[in-house]
This record gives C-alpha cells, sequence and structure tokens, in this order.
C-alpha cells in the first residue's frame, strides 16, 4: 500500500511540475518613453545641496561634508524655462537667477541632451560658450523633480565641491 502511495505521489509530483513550468506570455510594454520631452517647462530651485568632494574622498568624519545651501543663499528665486518644438525636440531655454547665485553661467540660449533615449547630461549652449550638468533624476509619472549635479575640480581634475540641485515643475 505504502508502495502504491509513494507511487501515486511521484505521479502527482511530475504532473504538477509538468504544468507549472508553461512559459509566461510578454505583454507589450508600449512605446518608448521620449525622456527629453519631459524636462519641457518651468522649474523653480526648491534644493541646494553642496558636497565637499575631498573630505568624503579622504573618508573624514567631519560633520559638515554635505551642507543644505537653500536657506543659506535665496537659491529658491532661480528658475529654468526649457521649451521645445512641436515635436518636442529641445529648443531654446532661459535660466532667471533672481537674487540667487547663479547655477549656470548662461542665462539663454539653447539646450539638448547627450542621448535621447537615456540622457545623462544637460547641455547648455549661447553661442561658443557651452555648459554641462550632470543629470541625477527624471521626472517620471507623478514625480516632478528635475535633479543635476555641478561638479567643480581642481588643476588637476580631481573633483573638489558638487552641487547638487533639485528643481520642481512649476
Amino acid at each position: 500500500m505504502k508502495n502504491i502511495s509513494l507511487k501515486i505521489t511521484i505521479l502527482l509530483l511530475v504532473m504538477v511540475s509538468l504544468v507549472a513550468c508553461q512559459p509566461d506570455k510578454i505583454e507589450a510594454i508600449g512605446a518608448p518613453r521620449d525622456i527629453p520631452s519631459s524636462f519641457v517647462g518651468s522649474w523653480k530651485l526648491t534644493k541646494a545641496l553642496q558636497v565637499d568632494e575631498d573630505v568624503k574622498r579622504k573618508g573624514s568624519s567631519f560633520i559638515f561634508n554635505t551642507i543644505d545651501l537653500t536657506t543659506l543663499f535665496p537659491y529658491t528665486d532661480f528658475t529654468l524655462t526649457l521649451n521645445a518644438d512641436n515635436s518636442g525636440s529641445p529648443t531654446t531655454f532661459t535660466a532667471n537667477a533672481g537674487g540667487s547665485p547663479a547655477i549656470i553661467g548662461l542665462t539663454a540660449g539653447n539646450w539638448s541632451v547627450d542621448d535621447g533615449k537615456a540622457p545623462k547630461t544637460l547641455i547648455f549652449k549661447n553661442g561658443a560658450t557651452t555648459e554641462q550638468v550632470t543629470l541625477g533624476a527624471y521626472p517620471i509619472g507623478g514625480n516632478n523633480k528635475l535633479t543635476f549635479r555641478i561638479e567643480r575640480k581642481d588643476a588637476a581634475g580631481k573633483v573638489m565641491i558638487s552641487y547638487t540641485y533639485e528643481f520642481t515643475k512649476q
């Protein structure tokens, strides 16, 4: 009797295993997302952080290696407007510092991204002058935040201080 029960149990396990190993159907995920078009609009600076990268690199426990500068200076006065043409391609920008320190050195010009499918850099250009910022976060879904980082380097090219700026879409 035990032998028959064992055979039936093994047979059931084999049948369940065969039925359970069906491949899942993969649904279409839709059209690729146009990330640069999510940058289009008016942005207001809501947070500014300064990081002493030299202290961080040396592993120091100095508690002030990251400082929130948002309330120390009127950073929240800074606004950035990114425009696009009818097809969603980047065109012009305007940067208005108001009373805040200048985040980028240009006040107007053209903007672009380094890669339309997975941008890592925002590029601001006016004539022969070009400034680049490293993207940190995209506005996705309900998130209306855009974050980018600017690094200040010494003569040897070593990053000494970095600034992270968080903008909220208006």
